[in-house]
């Protein structure tokens, strides 16, 4: 039986995403998309930054050495592939994260756990998934994107967890961050369509949209939240242990962090408009 965002007239009239580069397009243009696409590539390396970082340390501390690059890259891509993908819905469960994350940090002060968060955060977006109707574009789209993320970002960090190893010296965490944001979005970018076109032969798409969008919501309401605690539990003196050595290390190195997933994003993106990779936005 179809959802009630299924049979809504919004939902019934809604028209899909026209594909850009489907007319043509001049040099000028050609150029100003490219600085557009930077921009945009930029930001999505801004927020991929800071949750590998975080996840990296996570890992790097439980003792997973350099297995932990491909782990930490895949899924700090994938949760940026759902929510660059998970358009509206990405806005509201970031929403609820952020305030949710807040919301304990706060009654619980101390006590607050990187668990309790996520936890908290995560089930208050998934109830409100499945039972607030989205009527505009379901999100069916997502779990060929999340898998195209996760192979576009695990590739990356095998080629660092191979190499690095030979490199005489560790690779700085500038450099790690701009050669996995470009080469992930690159890769992106190149095998989205095609994982979006296996999740459909796996019948990922088929679930009900209710139940979709409400995973989809706590994945991104988990990873707000979580964020939230990695950088205030420092300044709370929140949770001893592993979680609050990552949350203090990841604060030394945020800032080359970010300022090499700007730079890979923009590079990808300024790449990928010039060698006319199609935008995904219409999937």
């Amino acid at each position: 039986m179809a959802t009630p965002s299924e049979t809504t007239s919004d939902f019934a009239n809604a028209r899909p995403y026209e594909r850009l580069g489907s007319r043509p397009v001049s040099s000028a243009s050609r150029v100003r998309l490219a600085f557009m696409r930077a921009i945009v590539w930029s930001l999505i390396g801004m927020i991929y930054a800071p949750l590998f970082t975080g996840l990296l340390e996570l890992m790097s501390g439980a003792g997973l050495g350099v297995s932990a690059y491909p782990l930490a890259s895949g899924l700090a891509a994938g949760a940026g592939a759902v929510l660059y993908g998970a358009r509206e819905l990405a806005l509201l469960s970031t929403g609820i994260g952020a305030v949710a994350g807040v919301a304990v940090l706060i009654l619980l002060s101390e006590g607050a756990t990187l668990t309790n968060v996520v936890v908290v955060a995560s089930v208050l977006a998934a109830a409100v998934g499945l039972t607030v109707a989205f009527p505009r574009r379901c999100s069916r789209h997502v779990p060929g994107k999340l898998l195209a993320g996760l192979s576009s970002g695990a590739f990356g960090g095998v080629v660092l967890a191979v190499v690095e190893p030979l490199h005489p010296a560790p690779f700085s965490t500038f450099v790690i961050l701009a050669f996995l944001v470009s080469v992930s979005g690159v890769l992106y970018v190149g095998s989205v369509r095609a994982w979006v076109r296996i999740s459909r032969r796996l019948r990922l798409e088929s679930r009900p949209c209710y139940l979709i969008e409400a995973a989809v919501m706590a994945i991104l309401a988990g990873i707000a939240a979580g964020s939230v605690w990695m950088v205030a539990a420092p300044l709370l003196g929140a949770e001893g242990g592993l979680p609050q050595l990552a949350a203090v290390t990841m604060h030394h190195e945020i800032q080359t962090a970010v300022v090499g997933g700007l730079l890979g994003g923009g590079l990808a993106g300024f790449l990928l408009e010039i060698f006319r990779f199609s935008w995904v936005h219409d999937i």
